[in-house]
């Protein structure tokens, strides 16, 4: 790729409205991402934006930690000319507005944070027999903002019954011997041996390599131009010619993005990778292979220094399904005062409120297996099973419905229209409640993981 004309943008999801910036307003900004997740973090400073937009951004610390009705979501994007990758999804921590001492620059400073798995609880038993992708694919399930990559070589069954109790992702690192990760909402499980089977970026003098690689400890930092394409566990190929005992493929463990991207403003764009070098070291060959390394020597392809690499095949990212009716986003999914008893309830769902007889369509491709009058608090309801994605079973259900379009046992086709919005069962007016739910067990989960809301 040319590293010329980089781009970025920068939505933010609040739960009433969507904000979108983008070039040329200037843009700086630092991503860290990492195997350890607890490292992992993004702050975006944005300069002279308007005051309505400051304000739309705007988060206070202490409400954000008490009050999760007023969490507001980031995803930042940025690359090259038009292609643009996913650098970081997450919930704002922070984001205030400020001058610096001395300048007339406005800077809106965002400090955004991965979404939280570590509040995530688990308290499961398995049986005896079975399998550990068995039991890691349910308790996966219970993390609602990440989805199932790469599994790798997880094989084996429990010979006695077994007991998981505590937090989620915790509890799948005992299960997986702590090679379990999350990387841009993509939960990952790759061993020692593995690596994330993406195309290998050759990193030289010529391609971006800024500084001769520096060992340190059992890693290898390399300094290049900003890599927007890079992801967690996936290997990087180092061709230096000032210093070539490092050359060859590494695994990546984790990476950081500072950037500045503007159309008045010039400013360095790097990324500094954090590389396992960790089979070249004395002794370490005997853990991991039982053969000898020959420390400086060309590495094969496919290989990090005379150990051989498995690789694992990438999953299909989330599909983005449409909204299913146009209106006001009336409550967002997650905690919230009951409308009826004003008692603080976990919502699960959205609602979309809008005029009676408002049309109401199918998010995506699937089978209604339920058309009718649910009970007295869902009212009028359809339920969609759209199959499995990434493995797993997603479905939809909408209530409150004035009326259908489609019959019980119907194929629908995403756009399709299948009721009109109402206010039957435990309802205050007339709107759409949607929920999506996922696996065997029918966890809820927020349908803005699946739906893009600019698409209808």
């Amino acid at each position: 790729m040319i590293k010329k004309n980089p781009r970025y943008r920068v939505t933010v999801y609040t739960q009433k409205e969507t904000l979108i910036i983008e070039y040329p307003v200037t843009c700086k900004f630092t991503v860290t991402r990492s195997t350890f997740s607890r490292s992992t973090e993004c702050n975006i400073q944005l300069y002279n934006l308007a005051e309505s937009s400051r304000n739309i951004i705007f988060q206070d610390l202490y409400s954000n930690a008490i009050d999760p009705a007023s969490w507001k979501y980031v995803h930042l994007e940025a690359g090259y000319g038009d292609t643009l990758t996913a650098l970081f999804k997450g919930r704002i921590k922070q984001a205030y507005s400020y001058k610096s001492g001395g300048q007339t620059d406005i800077i809106t400073e965002i400090q955004v944070i991965p979404f939280d798995i570590f509040d995530c609880q688990t308290s499961l038993t398995f049986e005896a027999g079975t399998s550990f992708k068995d039991a890691y694919k349910t308790m996966a399930a219970d993390l609602p903002n990440c989805q199932i990559g790469n599994i790798g070589s997880l094989e084996g069954s429990f010979k006695t019954q077994t007991t998981f109790d505590g937090s989620t992702f915790s509890e799948i690192n005992k299960l997986t011997g702590g090679h379990t990760f999350v990387d841009n909402g993509v939960l990952n499980t790759i061993m020692s041996n593995e690596v994330i089977d993406v195309p290998v970026p050759v990193i030289g003098d010529d391609t971006g390599l800024l500084q001769t690689p520096m060992k340190r400890g059992a890693q290898l930092e390399a300094r290049m131009l900003f890599e927007p394409s890079l992801i967690i566990g996936q290997l990087l190929e180092i061709n230096s010619g000032i210093s070539d005992q490092f050359n060859g493929q590494f695994k990546v463990i984790g990476f950081t993005h500072d950037c500045l991207i503007s159309a008045t403003q010039a400013g360095h764009r790097t990324t500094t990778a954090t590389l396992w070098i960790a089979p070249l070291l004395p002794g370490a060959d005997i853990s991991l292979t039982n053969e000898q390394v020959t420390t400086g020597s060309a590495a094969p392809i496919n290989k990090v220094k005379g150990e051989t690499l498995t690789p694992v095949t990438p999953v299909s990212p989330t599909p983005k399904w449409i909204m299913p009716a146009r209106g006001r986003l009336s409550s967002p999914y997650g905690w919230r005062s009951d409308p009826f008893s004003g008692a603080k309830t976990f919502h699960k769902g959205i609602d979309i409120a809008n005029n009676p007889g408002t049309q109401i369509k199918a998010i995506a491709d699937g089978v209604a297996y339920y058309v009718g009058y649910e009970n007295d608090l869902n009212g009028n309801t359809i339920r969609i099973n759209h199959g499995l994605v990434n493995g797993i079973k997603v479905e939809s259900v909408f209530i409150h419905l004035q009326g259908f379009n489609i019959k019980s046992g119907q194929k629908v086709t995403q756009g399709q229209v299948i009721g009109f919005m109402g206010s039957t069962g435990h309802s205050t007016g007339s709107h759409l409640h949607l929920s999506i739910y996922e696996g065997k067990r029918g966890n809820h989960v927020n349908p803005f993981k699946y739906i893009d809301k600019t698409r209808y």
